[in-house]
């Protein structure tokens, strides 16, 4: 196990709401599930429509978040996100749902990957965890959905 990412987890679980809800112990038992992966600035995590399948949890670099608009070859910049912040998460509920945008990284990045068939696993050797993670997604996902609401009452 990367002791980065160990450290990581540890240091920003309380900003993840995905494990703020762990204790130390269930933190520990989650840890291996996850998958510690690179990625070069150019690259492209995942495209809008693709097949979800995974959660990213930024370590380190900057990823670009971008939704296609009905101009052809016109995007519009969703949000960028940095060390702490997380992408993917619906993926998680149905990892056949399409990406809803576009994530490209913008600069040299370490992220965490939790893949839907890790997540499955985890909650059969720790139903209890899997639960915990089930809720801090639903939290994630309602959070979201309210501050796009938000944003959207605004433009009228």
């Amino acid at each position: 196990m990367d002791d980065n990412l160990r450290e990581f987890i540890f240091s920003t679980r309380d900003e993840l709401i995905l494990f703020h809800l762990l204790n130390d112990e269930e933190v520990g038992h989650t840890i291996p599930y996850l998958e510690l992966v690179p990625y070069r600035a150019g690259s492209v995590l995942f495209s809008e429509g693709d097949p979800g399948g995974f959660i990213a949890f930024i370590l380190s670099g900057v990823i670009e978040v971008k939704k296609q608009t009905d101009y052809a070859g016109k995007q519009m910049i969703l949000g960028t996100l940095t060390r702490g912040s997380f992408i993917g998460e619906t993926s998680l509920i149905d990892p056949l749902m399409p990406r809803a945008a576009t994530a490209v990284i913008i600069k040299d990045a370490k992220l965490a990957i939790l893949k839907n068939s890790a997540l499955e696993s985890l909650m059969q050797e720790y139903p209890f965890i899997g639960i915990k993670i089930l809720k801090g997604l639903i939290r994630i996902i309602t959070f979201r959905l309210l501050k796009a609401l938000d944003k959207l009452k605004m433009m009228f």
